[in-house]
């Protein structure tokens, strides 16, 4: 029975697996021909690889859409099949839309890219990969956490890649007993001791507030980026070095007994 329906269909068989077999090769070659075109090479790769993913959905799409028409099943049908099914899937995955929604609000207005680092309001790392439905982040202790696009989209995202000078905040308490004049030369002479801090905009260094315990010291200095970490770490352990050496005392707390 088999080899009669076999013998009956034969020209039919070997223009479906030709189909099936060239239909195949064909995507593989017109989405190696988009990884590996020149304009691929001109856009920011994480829109380059959405629309690559996009193309490929769409290829075997029709590739899918092509191979049952051939198997004979009505399109009508299917069509019609196929919108009630999508129109389920949709319901269903409601979140997940949103999500390819935002992805695509990401990609063309660019709040942040691969490669920056950001911080929403529970979660902070360097972006490593934006996808259809969510976006990698790597923290500074090397954890992977996977946020929802439309999170991101919906949150308010602080990108601190974003632009290449950052300003260090910092605040020195002294002693009253201590000469403010002192105090500040002292802090602006490390200041100048650390090359990575820019001179201009010009480094501020001001008596900020009268505190319980003693006064305090606002320290502004601009970095690039990439120093902001080592130079805030370094700031605060050269200014104590240099507050010991000049003999200016850290006020402590003095509780009564």
């Amino acid at each position: 029975m088999i080899t009669d329906f076999i013998s009956e269909n034969q020209g039919a068989i070997i223009q479906f697996l030709a189909v099936l077999i060239i239909g195949y090769i064909l995507i593989k070659v017109i989405v190696s021909i988009f990884n590996n075109s020149t304009l691929n090479e001109k856009v920011d790769t994480t829109v380059g690889k959405f629309f690559i993913r996009l193309i490929k959905f769409m290829l075997y799409s029709i590739y899918v859409i092509v191979l049952i028409s051939m198997l004979g099943v009505p399109m009508t049908t299917f069509i019609a099949m196929l919108s009630a099914i999508g129109l389920a899937i949709a319901l269903a995955l409601q979140g997940n839309i949103a999500n390819f929604a935002s992805a695509l609000v990401i990609l063309f207005f660019k709040p942040f890219e691969v490669g920056d680092f950001i911080q929403t309001s529970t979660d902070m790392g360097t972006v490593k990969e934006i996808q259809l439905l969510f976006t990698h982040l790597i923290t500074p202790d090397n954890r992977k956490i996977i946020v929802p696009n439309s999170t991101l989209v919906n949150d308010n995202v602080t990108n601190y890649s974003s632009e290449e000078n950052r300003r260090v905040d910092l605040v020195f308490s002294a002693s009253y007993d201590d000469d403010i004049h002192t105090v500040i030369k002292t802090i602006k002479e490390v200041i100048h001791s650390i090359e990575q801090i820019h001179q201009d905009p010009e480094p501020i260094v001001r008596l900020a507030n009268h505190g319980d315990f003693g006064l305090e010291y606002d320290v502004k200095v601009w970095v690039k980026g990439s120093d902001y970490w080592p130079v805030k770490y370094q700031l605060n352990e050269d200014v104590r070095i240099a507050f010991a050496n000049k003999s200016i005392t850290i006020p402590t707390p003095k509780f009564k007994s």
